[in-house]
């Protein structure tokens, strides 16, 4: 039974995307679907937020969500673009992971007197994930960052800065704790 509403959701669901291969469970939202696309065998847990912002105030963006094939993405899963997020193939993840290129206001103390949801979003670059990534549970991973191929994010990590290929990195804020050898 699970199947056959799944399968019409995502028949509801399959128009509004650039493309959608893999399969939607129940997510929470999806914003801007039409810059989005979701690879082959991926699927995206029930609770899922994934929003694409083309428009933000007087902003105006060209965002991109790019989720590869053989994902499989947590439940409550976050993701959040204003400028681009690459997902590679095979990803793994927890529960309550949150990906974001964007932010709400600069951290250099500019606008602080201005209520957050109405300073303009910045970007610090594209975030890209490589493939066969495993990333735990309740992690952020924050604009401009690259994620190598084989890596592995340990549970609760908040990642400010790229992770080679092959490492385990995990703290606030996150760091290479293991290279491991391919």
């Amino acid at each position: 039974m699970k199947k056959l509403i799944y399968s019409f959701l995502n028949l509801w669901y399959k128009p509004r995307f650039r493309r959608l291969e893999g399969e939607l469970r129940f997510p929470k939202e999806i914003r801007g679907a039409k810059y989005i696309t979701i690879g082959k065998g991926t699927v995206v847990l029930r609770g899922a937020i994934i929003t694409a912002w083309d428009e933000y105030g007087k902003q105006h963006f060209s965002p991109s969500i790019t989720i590869g094939r053989n994902c499989a993405l947590g439940e409550h899963i976050h993701i959040s673009s204003c400028n681009g997020i690459t997902i590679g193939d095979n990803l793994l993840t927890g529960r309550y992971v949150y990906i974001s290129d964007n932010a709400h206001g600069l951290t250099d103390g500019s606008g602080l007197d201005i209520h957050p949801l109405e300073r303009e979003l910045s970007s610090k670059g594209p975030v890209v994930i490589g493939n066969n990534v495993w990333i735990g549970e309740r992690v952020c991973i924050l604009a401009g960052v690259t994620i190598g191929d084989g890596a592995i994010i340990g549970a609760g990590a908040v990642v400010t800065k790229d992770v080679p290929a092959y490492c385990v990195a995990a703290g606030v804020p996150a760091r290479v704790v293991k290279r491991m050898s391919k």
